[in-house]
């Protein structure tokens, strides 16, 4: 429990580091034969301002050729993926707490304010913007031209992907006041979307109405009890994570519980062939095989694994401890590790990877591209 707290408590540090916007030199930290090769990086601080500065928990997306970012000053910004020059920026009212997404020719994300933006991906115009009301902190999931955002303030929305239109929308009541207030990206499921809320409950709606099929509740804490991880189907099982509770594995027709497994994860777990892999808030790295019997389990960091990618055809693995690791995927042999630069350095967001590159931003507000 006490590294839950700590790993809960991250999310809400300053940092008191303040700088300008700048491109920031990479050929110092560049080594020959490194797999980790900066291609470029962006200072994202906010322009001076005085007191301490917030720690960055979006991620940027890879689009074709280019790179969506939000930085600290609250604009949405927009890189050629080649040598980071700037195509766009736009400031938008409030931070970034998640990750767009793209939809036909448009980039749809949301705002810590609430708003929710589709701006076009080559010139920044703006689309639509609706007011969701409460911090948007997921990536929006589309599907067959709807889509669906859960907030901060435990509500799901559907949405009409190309005006912004309102479908429908299903508000939560969650009585519980001690949560760690992150929010689980909904999945698409067939006929169904399925989402985890902060009152430790699973929960799958009807895509057309928003009509509430089922629900479970899978942590029995009684506080951090966030279903908090992307929901993930593998091999037809439904698998749900909460930091504080079991990796739950479930029906996902009838939302039945099949299994508990005594592993508090960070993120969802990602596929390996027939198995899984995740990370735990412990620093381990776990390999499950078909059986849910544990294959490899390695210790990679004294914190948090925080996302889990592939890359390289080997698993990039990005920490809150200011490292991210290449590991190899049949035995978990750290093949290199990247500092971050400063002891408090962390990734909190995702690693995500486009056209063989990899990127993330980290907590201290730099946008990495790696080749």
């Amino acid at each position: 429990m006490k590294k839950l707290i700590f790993w809960s408590l991250c999310l809400g540090l300053l940092n008191s580091c303040a700088w300008l916007h700048e491109t920031v030199g990479v050929e110092a930290i560049r080594e020959k034969g490194t797999e980790f090769y900066p291609l470029w990086i962006k200072n994202h601080d906010p322009i001076y301002e005085s007191g301490n500065l917030p720690i960055a928990l979006n991620s940027p997306l890879i689009h074709e050729d280019s790179v969506f970012a939000g930085n600290g000053s609250g604009e949405m910004v927009a890189y050629e993926l080649k040598d980071g020059t700037e195509l766009w920026r736009h400031k938008d009212k409030g931070g970034y707490f998640s990750q767009p997404v793209v939809y036909n020719e448009y980039l749809v994300y949301g705002t810590n304010e609430g708003r929710l933006y589709a701006r076009h991906t080559i010139t920044g115009e703006l689309k639509y913007a609706v007011d969701l009301g409460a911090s948007v902190e997921s990536q929006p999931v589309i599907h067959k031209g709807r889509m669906f955002v859960h907030t901060r303030n435990h509500k799901i929305f559907a949405l009409d992907a190309q005006s912004g239109k309102i479908l429908w929308a299903y508000k939560r009541s969650v009585a519980y006041t001690t949560t760690l207030q992150r929010v689980s990206q909904p999945l698409v499921a067939g006929d169904k979307i399925i989402v985890g809320f902060a009152d430790g409950h699973v929960a799958a709606f009807s895509l057309e109405e928003g009509v509430l099929l089922w629900e479970t509740r899978i942590n029995d804490g009684s506080k951090f009890v966030d279903v908090d991880s992307t929901p993930v189907i593998h091999q037809g099982k439904l698998y749900m994570a909460s930091q504080s509770g079991p990796l739950t594995v479930m029906d996902p027709q009838s939302g039945s519980i099949l299994r508990k497994l005594q592993y508090n994860l960070t993120r969802a777990p990602i596929s390996h062939g027939k198995s899984l892999v995740f990370g735990t808030v412990d620093g381990e790295l776990v390999h499950l095989d078909e059986d849910f019997k544990e294959v490899k389990k390695v210790k990679l960091s004294k914190n948090a694994l925080s996302s889990i990618v592939w890359w390289k055809k080997r698993l990039a693995v990005s920490t809150s401890s200011g490292k991210i690791f290449l590991v190899w995927p049949r035995n978990f042999k750290s093949i290199e590790a990247f500092s971050l630069g400063h002891s408090h350095s962390a990734i909190f967001g995702n690693l995500q990877v486009g056209e063989n590159k990899l990127a993330t931003i980290s907590s201290r507000n730099r946008l990495y591209i790696f080749r």
